[in-house]
């Protein structure tokens, strides 16, 4: 075993296991010699402890690491001890950033996953002052011990800056990004002792991604940026100036303001993806530029999307219907297919279904049924027969193929209705069919792309053993 684990180099070695976390780098160690000492020397360093006696064990390998001078690119330390005394690990953690400076680390993370009362006072002054970071990552930690900007080195290594839920102020956020001027990336995530958030002056920021609170308040002016994420209450709570290089923004929990997509496309004329995840007040997307958008919500919007772009390959809606569907909720579902481009993914998310009242959709005949090539389907439960839930997702578009994940009892009822469905558009009685569209052909197919056989219209549960399954229909329509 161990002449076969050498044929690998040392430097080979090290590289094998940066991809995996430190723990599981460890019990590679028992491979060979080979493995040990690469091991011994690993360059990335990752520790997570949650009993004061784990800080032992990390002490005793940053000590080694320390005294023979092995280089370090990356430490991350995750907090969640336990212990009722638990700052007592600060002044380690203290001595242990201070050994990884000095042995060259590039990317430093410190989380406190617990967001203990007492959290740690980062040292941030200090790690600043070294030369070879590049990365800093910090979670639940504590920066208001800073007292005055004259304390900060400037950094011109670091490019990637990320703070979430850290106490700060206004003005040390602005001194801290003063100091670090060439930072391409940076996340702001939650942070208190912030009211207003200005990003400003940042000479080469590529991407910026901002969660806030509820009364924070966010100003962008960035002339290189060209990725935003923005996780906020109200669009109004983000002023966004000077961005016109901007390529693809997400927008997520936001209540989006009359006129601020608008204007916010208007003014950046490279933005080619857009994201909204979650927001409401959406309803109108005018832009010629768009390659993709995403849209994934508990609520239909009213879109309607304005001058489609002719190279918008990737358009992408998902819908989480709640556990009280009625025929509104589809008339509204058709209403946006029909109004908006045609989707090239649609994923309609179910909890459970209950019965639709199709009379009530019936007046909503004046559009016949949008067309769409695939449409997908997650339905967590079921209770029996759901003939009418059927109908209504079919009434609001006509899928060509139709992917569904559910239970067997699901699956056997979309067959039932399908099968009848199609017996009668083949019927006399076809004229008195209330449908716009009828259903000339059904096949079913298992994930493995397997035609499942259909005995006399219903398909065999012996097919269908376990008790969810993933299968497809291909479904072939007659418009009128």
């Amino acid at each position: 075993m161990a002449a076969t684990a050498d044929i690998f180099s040392e430097c080979v070695i090290h590289k094998i296991l940066c991809y995996l976390s430190y723990g599981q780098a460890s019990r590679m160690r028992i491979l060979s010699k080979t493995w040990l000492q690469a091991w011994s020397t690993l360059p990335n360093l990752e520790f997570l402890v949650e009993y004061f006696e784990e800080t032992k064990i990390v002490d005793a390998i940053m000590e080694t690491y320390r005294e023979n001078k092995i280089p370090i690119d990356k430490f991350g330390f995750s907090n969640c001890s336990k212990f009722n005394r638990r700052h007592h690990v600060f002044p380690l953690i203290d001595k242990w950033l201070d050994t990884a400076l000095q042995n060259g680390a590039r990317d430093l993370v410190y989380a406190d996953l617990l967001y203990s009362v007492r959290l740690y006072r980062f040292p941030i002054s200090k790690v600043l002052a070294a030369n070879s970071l590049r990365e800093l990552v910090l979670k639940g930690c504590n920066l208001m011990h800073v007292s005055s900007s004259s304390e900060f080195a400037n950094c011109h290594s670091l490019r990637k800056l990320s703070l979430s839920c850290i106490i700060l102020s206004k003005n040390l956020l602005q001194t801290l990004l003063n100091s670090c001027p060439f930072i391409v990336s940076f996340n702001l995530d939650h942070c208190s002792g912030l009211v207003k958030i200005e990003l400003m002056n940042l000479q080469k920021i590529k991407s910026v991604s901002v969660s806030i609170n509820r009364n924070q308040h966010v100003k962008i002016q960035a002339p290189t940026l060209e990725h935003l994420f923005y996780n906020g209450y109200l669009s109004g709570n983000l002023v966004v100036v000077g961005c016109q290089n901007l390529k693809s923004l997400e927008l997520s929990y936001v209540k989006i303001c009359i006129g601020f997509l608008h204007d916010l496309i208007s003014r950046s004329q490279s933005l080619e993806i857009l994201k909204i995840q979650y927001c409401v007040g959406i309803r109108q997307i005018e832009t010629s530029n768009l390659v993709s958008l995403e849209y994934i919500g508990y609520q239909i919007p009213e879109l309607k999307i304005a001058k489609a772009s002719s190279q918008l390959k990737h358009s992408k809606i998902v819908l989480h219907g709640n556990n009280n569907l009625d025929a509104a909720w589809f008339s509204k579902l058709r209403k946006l297919l029909s109004n908006s481009s045609p989707w090239s993914q649609v994923l309609l998310c179910f909890p459970e279904y209950n019965d639709i009242k199709i009379k009530d959709l019936q007046q909503h005949h004046g559009v016949a049924s949008p067309q769409m090539d695939v449409l997908n389907v997650n339905i967590t439960r079921s209770y029996g027969e759901c003939p009418t839930f059927v109908d209504a997702l079919l009434w609001s578009c006509n899928p060509r193929r139709l992917n569904l994940s559910s239970t067997v009892e699901m699956i056997t009822c979309f067959v039932s209705r399908l099968m009848y469905m199609k017996n009668l558009s083949h019927s006399s009685s076809e004229r008195s069919n209330p449908w716009h569209s009828q259903l000339k052909e059904i096949k079913v197919f298992d994930g493995k792309n397997q035609e499942l056989q259909l005995v006399r219209g219903e398909l065999a549960i012996s097919t269908l053993s376990e008790d969810r399954k993933e299968v497809y229909f291909l479904l072939d329509w007659q418009c009128n």
